[in-house]
C-alpha cells in the first residue's frame, strides 16, 4: 500500500484476536489446566504424606506445599470452566454440554455447603492436631517436617471448603430461571 498508512496494530490485534478464541474455548483454558493441576496435586499429596524417597529424591513438606498450591489453582480452574459454560451456554455463546449440565443438575447449593462445611471441618481438625502437637512441646520448637504434614492439609482443605461454599453459591444463582 502506497496510498495510505497500515491500519493495523500487531498487539492490539492479535491480543484481541487470541482473546476470542480463549473466551470462546473454556476447555482449553479451565478444564484441561484444571484437571492436570490438580492430578499433579494428588500426586503430590500421594508421594508427599507418606515421605516417599524414589532414587535420593525425598517428596517431605515442600512437595505438600507444591501439590497444595496445584489443588488449589486447578479447583478453583475447575470451577471456573463451569461457571464459565454454564453462563455461556445460558447466553447462547456455546452450545450446551450434557455432561456438564448433569454435573450442575447434581452439583446444587445444598450438596455444596454441606462438602464444604465437610472439608473446612476436616482441614479444622487437622489444624487442631498441629496446634495440640505444638502444644505438647510446650509452645516451643516443633519438628517442622512433620507438623508441616498436618498444616498443609489442614489449611488446603479448609481453603478447598471455603472455595466449594462460594463457587456454590455462584453455580446457583448462575442455575436459576430467568423471568
Amino acid at each position: 500500500r502506497r496510498a495510505r498508512a497500515p491500519h493495523l496494530r500487531t498487539f492490539r490485534d492479535g491480543w484481541r484476536t487470541l482473546r476470542l478464541l480463549l473466551l470462546y474455548n473454556p476447555r482449553g483454558v479451565f478444564l484441561f489446566p484444571g484437571a492436570v493441576l490438580v492430578a499433579l496435586g494428588l500426586l503430590g499429596y500421594a508421594l508427599a504424606l507418606p515421605g516417599v524417597r524414589v532414587r535420593g529424591v525425598a517428596f517431605d513438606a515442600h512437595t505438600l506445599l507444591f501439590a497444595s498450591l496445584a489443588l488449589l489453582v486447578g479447583f478453583q480452574a475447575l470451577v471456573s470452566f463451569l461457571v464459565t459454560h454454564a453462563f455461556a451456554a445460558s447466553e447462547g455463546l456455546v452450545p450446551p454440554d450434557r455432561r456438564v449440565r448433569r454435573i450442575l443438575d447434581v452439583a446444587r447449593l445444598e450438596k455444596g455447603l454441606l462438602v464444604a462445611l465437610l472439608a473446612c471441618v476436616a482441614g479444622s481438625v487437622l489444624l487442631l492436631v498441629a496446634v495440640n502437637q505444638w502444644r505438647l512441646a510446650g509452645f516451643g520448637a516443633l519438628d517442622y517436617a512433620r507438623t508441616m504434614r498436618w498444616v498443609i492439609p489442614g489449611a488446603t482443605l479448609f481453603m478447598l471448603g471455603v472455595q466449594s461454599a462460594l463457587s456454590s453459591f455462584t453455580l446457583s444463582l448462575l442455575a436459576m430461571q430467568r423471568r
